[in-house]
């Protein structure tokens, strides 16, 4: 059988921007107040973070992140340490990772799996070569959209 070499998180993958159509189904529930991770051109919310890895997060109430993927460890280490309201999107393709047993799965309060891939903005390419999960913690899981929701205890 063949490992996972972790090549899926890349830099080249860093600047894959939320799709459009996704982001608004999203912020008719959720209001996003601050896009953790991003600059100036690609930001979705009203507020931007473009170091949301430094000590500074705007004090606001509702945050989105599509981390880079080159720093989805430490950005989701952050994320559960600094936001009280929020949801991410991360690939959901190796449950078995470092990533989702000892940061994702013990942080947040559910997982959900949009029916279909995730067809990000700014990449070149077929789409996707996995699937995606949204991430939540101290929100209700998306009511606008098709797919399995998984509730966790902690």
């Amino acid at each position: 059988m063949k490992a996972n070499d972790g090549s899926g998180n890349n830099s080249s993958r860093d600047e894959w921007e939320t799709p459009k159509e996704l982001f608004k189904k999203l912020n008719k529930q959720y209001s996003f107040d601050l896009d953790c991770c991003a600059t100036n051109q690609n930001s979705k919310a009203r507020l931007y973070c473009n170091n949301f890895l430094s000590n500074y997060v705007p004090k606001v109430e509702t945050c989105w992140m599509n981390p880079p993927f080159s720093k989805a460890k430490q950005m989701f280490e952050h994320f559960f340490k600094v936001v009280n309201c929020g949801v991410a999107i991360y690939r959901c393709d190796n449950f078995e990772t470092k990533i989702w047993q000892d940061i994702i799965f013990p942080n947040c309060d559910w997982i959900f799996i949009p029916k279909g891939r995730v067809v990000y903005e700014g990449m070149e390419g077929n789409g996707s070569r996995f699937p995606s999960a949204l991430i939540g913690v101290g929100v209700d899981p998306p009511k606008y959209l098709k797919g399995v929701c998984l509730k966790l205890k902690r």
